[in-house]
């Protein structure tokens, strides 16, 4: 049996794709009836086919999310979060009457692309997001948030979860699935993430009142739970 040796994030998030298709199962009947190809054979099928996957690919690396590394991956994410959300907040409160700057910073940085899905536990959003707001933060648009009352150092700590999340930049390319992979193992891994993120999305926002089982379909928190 062929067996992989991969990112501690690629194995932690084939457990929690693992955990949230079988909550995903236990709730069919219910989710039903928002989408026409969700049906119980549909929600098997599914966790069959992370179960084979898991067996074939994964057998060696079932403890790689308990690995320090893996630890300090899921501090890195949950600080940039953070302090994003911060961010936003403040400038929403300091630029409420600038609406055309906030809509250039939000979409420059990345928060119209990927806020929305990172604060909702996607961990492939979340990376995406940090790399972009690195990328284009400008000194004279950061000198001026800063200006209205926003401290340097929630910049600061953005900035450097981004510069530290690279180190892990190979296991969310897997996760993408980009050609250049030839992993087998790697591009199975993809499929299953993006069927799964799908179903999280659907599911997050029909659960929205339902804060129970809303989480039982958000990443960060099925992965702190595994």
């Amino acid at each position: 049996m062929e067996t992989l040796t991969m990112c501690p994030t690629s194995t932690a998030t084939i457990l929690a794709c693992q955990k949230i298709a079988k909550a995903f199962k236990e709730n069919i009947y219910e989710l039903s009836s928002i989408r026409e190809e969700w049906d119980p054979d549909y929600a098997t099928s599914l966790n069959i086919w992370i179960d084979d996957t898991l067996e074939k690919y994964y057998l060696d690396n079932l403890n790689a999310f308990e690995e320090s590394q893996y630890k300090q991956w899921h501090e890195i994410m949950v600080a940039g979060l953070q302090s994003l959300k911060i961010l936003r907040a403040s400038m929403k409160v300091d630029f409420q009457n600038d609406k055309s700057f906030l809509k250039d910073f939000f979409q420059r940085t990345g928060y119209t692309e990927y806020f929305s899905d990172a604060k909702n536990g996607d961990h492939m959003s979340m990376c995406k997001f940090l790399m972009t707001f690195s990328e284009n933060l400008d000194q004279e648009t950061r000198n001026k948030i800063v200006a209205k009352g926003t401290v340097d150092a929630v910049f600061e700590k953005i900035l450097k979860s981004a510069e530290e999340i690279k180190q892990f930049e190979e296991c969310f390319e897997a996760l993408e699935g980009e050609t250049n992979i030839n992993n087998y193992g790697q591009k199975e891994i993809s499929g299953i993430y993006k069927t799964v993120q799908g179903i999280c999305r659907i599911a997050i926002a029909y659960y929205q009142f339902d804060p129970i089982k809303r989480d039982q379909f958000n990443f960060y928190k099925t992965l702190v739970n595994l």
